[in-house]
């Protein structure tokens, strides 16, 4: 559209005529052309502000439809690649009903963002399912396999993690929701919503239970010391060569769901069992639980990683380690690797991160690798575990 913002999100005071610049997000991967793109129709919606300070909700919609030309579905406007929903907040809080569940899931593939047109400015919020803390509105029958009920502004999250719901990081954000399937969001959002007494799936344990958790770091210290443990690596190593031109064809898919599941049923020759593990193996007494995690290296990607109760209640078991294939692709470059490392190895316990909000009445939640774990690649890589970080994790996951 030509305008001069394009990439910023400019936040205006229009009471003191000051205004502040929020610096382009570092977006990268599949949706680049996307973000660039809703970037660009925010940019135009806050240029328009500008110039008609007074302009309401039903102005500013039917300029940008006039601008962008979006696809109507009902109360949401498709855009090219991402969808608009436009609302009104006269007070300082925001409580509007902006859409039924089942309506989002029409659209929860891109990113969702709301339009808050206030009398001075304008708010933006991501509101993909992953964004959302329950639901609010007509939702008593919400039950998995039952999407009922709408959500309001306040049933949005304000913060994922440590990322605020700002324009600055929608690329981030919507990477990380990315990560999620409907089916995985909707069935926190039951047990968040409905006063329900949930599946216990929460994870006790006892005083050895405990004690045995907090052993598993010597455990996986020891692993990668075993030579067992490397030749199992090896042997999946190779797998992942022998399949490199179809990981290379599934890297090119969108959705992240289907490109991993497509890249773990390569490796084990079996259908996603959606379990703690993809693999298991034995060597000696040990157990070793694998799973299949892929990394997009030329990409921004933030795979999910374990649900914590099921990762607990496996190292409550004498003899166990639980590991991941981290399989790295850099589709660009055309090039494959992979290695196998303890899930507390330091670069993949760097990375890891506990998503919060998905804890619930019956689940401590789930975690969700989204730092630069891909070093684990780099020539003369060393893997090791940092026992006492490794432990101290360890004790704020049983706390959780």
């Amino acid at each position: 559209m030509g305008s001069p913002f394009v990439g910023l999100y400019p936040e205006w005071d229009f009471r003191s005529g000051a205004c502040r610049s929020w610096r382009r997000a570092g977006v990268s991967g599949d949706n680049v052309a996307v973000i660039d793109a809703l970037y660009e129709a925010l940019d135009f919606l806050v240029t328009y502000k500008r110039s008609s300070r007074s302009a309401r909700k039903q102005e500013l919609q039917a300029e940008f439809i006039r601008a962008f030309g979006p696809r109507r579905v009902r109360s949401v406007l498709v855009g090219d690649g991402y969808a608009l929903r436009f609302a009104e907040a006269q007070a300082g809080s925001f409580s509007n009903t902006i859409l039924s569940l089942s309506a989002l899931q029409q659209h929860d593939q891109a990113p969702f963002v709301v339009v808050v047109v206030r009398r001075d400015r304008l708010d933006f919020l991501l509101a993909n399912s992953t964004m959302l803390k329950k639901v609010s509105h007509s939702s008593r029958d919400l039950r998995i396999g039952r999407v009922r009920g709408s959500f309001n502004g306040s049933d949005i999250l304000r913060e994922y993690g440590e990322l605020p719901n700002i324009p600055a990081n929608f690329g981030a954000l919507f990477a990380l929701h990315a990560a999620f399937t409907w089916d995985d969001n909707v069935e926190r959002l039951v047990e968040a919503t409905n006063a329900i007494v949930p599946r216990d799936v929460r994870f006790h344990p006892g005083t050895d239970d405990q004690a045995l958790i907090l052993a598993a770091p010597s455990r996986a210290a020891a692993a990668l010391a075993s030579q067992d443990f490397a030749a199992i690596g090896h042997d999946l190593v190779t797998a992942v060569k022998h399949h490199r031109q179809s990981i290379l064809r599934l890297a090119a898919l969108d959705n992240v769901n289907l490109r991993g599941n497509g890249i773990e049923q390569l490796i084990t020759g079996d259908g996603s069992a959606h379990r703690l593990d993809d693999l298991e193996r034995r060597y000696g007494s040990t157990l070793l639980s694998i799973d299949i995690k892929t990394k997009l290296l030329d990409r921004a990607s933030a795979p999910k990683a374990y649900n914590v109760d099921k990762m607990l209640r496996f190292l409550a078991k004498p003899d166990t380690v639980a590991a991941v294939l981290v399989i790295g692709i850099d589709v660009g470059g055309q090039d494959v690797r992979a290695m196998l490392v303890p899930v507390l190895e330091r670069s993949l316990l760097a990375a890891t991160r506990i998503q919060h909000h998905w804890a619930g009445r019956g689940s401590r939640g789930v975690t969700q690798l989204s730092g630069p774990f891909g070093q684990v690649f780099e020539s003369g890589y060393g893997p090791t575990v940092p026992l006492d970080q490794a432990r101290e994790f360890l004790i704020e996951l049983i706390a959780l």
